[in-house]
Parts: C-alpha cells; structure tokens; sequence
C-alpha cells in the first residue's frame, strides 16, 4: 500500500512505498498477491465452464442429430477443463497461499510500524534490532508452510530491516506522529472505508443481478410449461447462472467485509480525533497500541472468516 504525505516537513513529505518494508513483508505480500490471482482465476474459469456446460446442453436439444454428438463432445470437454481447474485450485491450495501468505505481511507490517514508532517490544534502542528479527522470525515460523511460498516470491535486494526503519526511529516525537498519523492511521481509515463502499455496491449488484435471473427464469418456466413455444428450455442455463452468481457473491464475502471495514474505519475515527492530543511518547505509545490493536483485529477476524489458523 502506498501513502504519500503532502507537507512542509522533509520526513512527512517521503512517499512510504514497499521496499521500506522488510524483506519477508515484500517476499509474502508478493505471494499472496500471486496465489490470490491464480485461486480467483481459477474459480471464474470453472464457474465459466459450468455455465458452458448448462448452455452447451441446452443448445444440443434443438440442433439435428447429426450435430449433437459434437456438441456433445465439446461440452464434455469444457466440464472436464472445469473439473481440471477446480482440482488443480484444491491441490496447490491457492486459498490457503493467499490467506497465510497474507497473515505474515500484515503482521509484518504492524511490527514494522510498532518498531519505527519505538512502541512495545521495541522501545529499547539498544535491543530493539534484535528483538525486530527475532518477532519476525516468530511471524514466519508461525506458518511453516508458507514458507515455500515465500522463497519463490524472494526479493534478493530486499534488506530484514531496511535503514529506512531507523532513520525514522531517530526522528523527533512530533515527526514521528506526525508521519503515523498520515502514513498509517488515515491510510488504514481510508482503506477500510473506501473498501466497505465497494464490498456494499458488491453486495447489492450481485443481488439485483441474482434476482433478475430467477425472476426470468420462473417466467420463462410459466412460459415454457404452458405452451412450449420457446425454441430452446434455457431456464437450466438461467438458474445455473443464478447459482454462479450467489456461490460468487458468498466466496467473496462482500456483506460480512461491508460491515467489518465500516466498524474498522468508525474506530480508526475516532482514534484520530484524539491524536491531536498526542504531546508526550507515552501518548504516542497509547494511541499506537491502541490503533495496531484495532487494524489486527480486523485481519485476524478476516483471517477466521477464512478458517485460517
């Protein structure tokens, strides 16, 4: 995720980009990314075949005899592609790649931002380095499997602990704020907001689209069984469509993420509205722990939803 910060002070002005992020969170959020793409791919081309299939078998009923049996063929092999596909998602584990893979750079992320803010474990300077390799090698180890995963998506110039990280732990308290204000909590309250908008327009387009093929598909059924005068019975290819688009919808999540992110921004809120009370590092200390708190509830609730351990 990238924030840019526009302002008068040289630190707050810096664009924070993801080679300012540990190497095992740059290696992991690139295979999530990767694994979430191919597992989404693979879900759209299977439903694909299916409606294929369910249009391929409507079709052959109208089509001579002589042509059927190609029909039929193709239509065997687009069912065969789409068990294919989904084998192929159930035995790499691409859900399972993207979930854990994902779990590894958010908390990556939150431990970055706990150490460059000097909050818990890291407010010590002398050991704070250490005890910063030390939870991410807990964070890693946490999900041996991914591990895989992670060397695959290796960036060989990414540094543990990039120096970036240390030149902001030694910035004043009021720069430090000043850029955790703009650079996490606004861009997490913004995120979350943002992404709660699109998942309820999600949400009710996969509705509308839902209920628009039933409702077709019971006239054209009424239509059908009064007097048959439809060249070809595709309310099969309709409900298949309608099944598509609610299996869609549920894999997606889209009203569970509405609900959870607006929650997630409406505490991000207000926890900005006290940050101009924000005098002393003890008060900074508070206010980071309090918002680290609140963004990896959400992940670990995103996590859950996902049954990921």
């Amino acid at each position: 995720m990238v924030n840019t910060m526009r302002d008068q002070n040289p630190l707050v002005s810096t664009t924070i980009q993801d080679e300012h992020f540990p190497a095992l969170y740059q290696n992991a959020n690139q295979a999530s990314l990767s694994a979430q793409q191919r597992y989404l791919c693979c879900q759209k081309f299977h439903i694909a075949c299916l409606i294929l299939g369910s249009f391929g078998a409507a079709l052959a009923t109208i089509v001579p005899d002589v042509s059927d049996r190609w029909i039929y063929i193709v239509l065997a092999i687009i069912l065969v592609i789409g068990v294919i596909l989904n084998l192929v998602s159930r035995v790499r584990r691409y859900d399972r790649v993207w979930f854990d893979c994902r779990a590894i750079a958010e908390s990556t992320k939150t431990a970055t931002w706990r150490y460059i803010m000097k909050a818990t474990p890291f407010m010590d300077d002398s050991n704070a380095n250490q005890s910063f390799v030390k939870q991410l090698q807990r964070i890693r180890d946490a999900r041996p499997s991914s591990s895989k995963d992670l060397a695959q998506s290796l960036n060989a110039n990414a540094q543990v602990v990039p120096s970036f990280m240390n030149k902001i732990r030694e910035k004043s308290l009021d720069e430090r704020r000043d850029l955790y204000l703009k650079a996490r909590l606004r861009d997490q309250k913004n995120w979350y907001s943002e992404n709660s908008r699109f998942n309820a327009g999600k949400e009710d387009c996969w509705f509308v689209t839902v209920t628009i093929l039933q409702v077709l598909a019971v006239v054209l059924a009424i239509i059908w069984a009064a007097s048959k005068s439809l060249p070809v019975n595709i309310v099969p290819v309709l409900m298949t469509c309608a099944a598509s688009a609610i299996a869609w919808s549920k894999m997606k999540r889209y009203g569970e993420l509405a609900q959870s992110y607006s929650l997630a921004a409406q505490e991000l809120g207000d926890q900005e509205a006290i940050f101009s009370n924000v005098t002393t590092e003890n008060d900074l200390l508070t206010l980071v722990e309090q918002v680290e708190e609140t963004i990896s509830r959400e992940h670990t609730m995103w996590c859950a939803r996902r049954e990921v351990v």
